[in-house]
């Protein structure tokens, strides 16, 4: 843990200017480590490669920040079928993109998290997971990402088994491990899928309701990826107050006008070619 926080620092540092109301300059943003791109009104693309300075390994992040006021949905792939990122966002005519929730990747396809679309639900928690045998909730339930009248929000499971069903939002999708709620850091569970560093895809949101969708690649040398420790120190970082993983490895895809911005690992290289078939996504427009 003493490694993180001092891995953190430098990171703290490199994002200072994400944070409103923050005017000072740092050292790695003024030598050009992040590169900016205004993609729509309230809505700006940043990038940036670690060399060996991000938790002591090579890292490559992408950051939508996404002000109040944009629209956004859950959007499935067709019943029983996957689809890529950048279909789903150009089907929906969206701004930008990133994949959703967790999904079966083989014949039934479709999300195994509880997910409702327009009110209507399309998929239950596949329950008592390899996970949590008996428990009836998978770590990766233990939270939702919801829009209501457009806006984005991070929520937190309560004690009630069927919780999500009763949530007052349009679109909802489980997920999880959760990660912040409220400012504070959640408990994550020591177990491989979390302790291991992989690719990642968190979504969270700041106090003033600014919504930062967030990819770590991974899986290559030129970007390790991160484990759930280390996502969770990146999205507290980056300032935000509620915040959760969503599904990651392969499926890991940020796409910004039509175009994928991050390097997916499934092709196994460095480029933007690599991208995974999904069950959902998360898209603004």
């Amino acid at each position: 843990m003493n490694s993180l926080k001092n891995n953190l620092i430098s990171l703290i540092a490199a994002i200072l200017l994400f944070v409103p109301a923050r005017a000072q300059e740092t050292s790695l943003l003024s030598a050009g480590a992040w590169q900016q791109e205004q993609v729509a009104e309230g809505i700006i693309l940043r990038q940036a490669a670690f060399e060996g300075s991000l938790f002591g390994a090579n890292q490559y992040l992408c950051v939508l920040e996404v002000a109040p006021g944009a629209h956004f949905d859950i959007v499935p792939a067709d019943d029983k079928t996957l689809a890529k990122t950048t279909d789903l966002a150009a089907r929906q005519g969206a701004v930008a993109a990133v994949n959703g929730s967790f999904f079966n990747m083989r014949a039934p396809y479709g999300s195994v998290n509880y997910l409702r679309v327009d009110g209507v639900a399309l998929a239950p928690n596949a329950l008592d997971s390899y996970e949590n045998p008996g428990s009836g909730r998978s770590t990766r339930q233990t939270a939702a990402v919801a829009t209501w009248r457009g806006g984005l929000y991070v929520l937190k499971a309560d004690d009630l088994r069927t919780w999500e069903k009763y949530i007052a939002a349009e679109d909802i999708v489980t997920t999880g491990p959760l990660l912040l709620v409220g400012g504070e850091l959640e408990p994550v569970v020591a177990d491989n899928f979390n302790k291991t560093r992989h690719p990642r895809t968190a979504v969270g949101r700041r106090a003033d309701g600014t919504v930062l969708l967030v990819v770590a690649d991974g899986r290559n040398e030129q970007a390790t990826g991160l484990s759930m420790l280390e996502l969770q120190e990146v999205m507290a970082a980056l300032g935000c107050r509620d915040a959760v993983n969503l599904d990651g490895g392969g499926s890991t895809t940020m796409v910004v006008r039509g175009e994928v911005v991050n390097h997916p690992s499934d092709n196994k290289r460095f480029d933007p070619a690599g991208e995974r078939v999904v069950a959902n996504i998360i898209c603004v427009k």
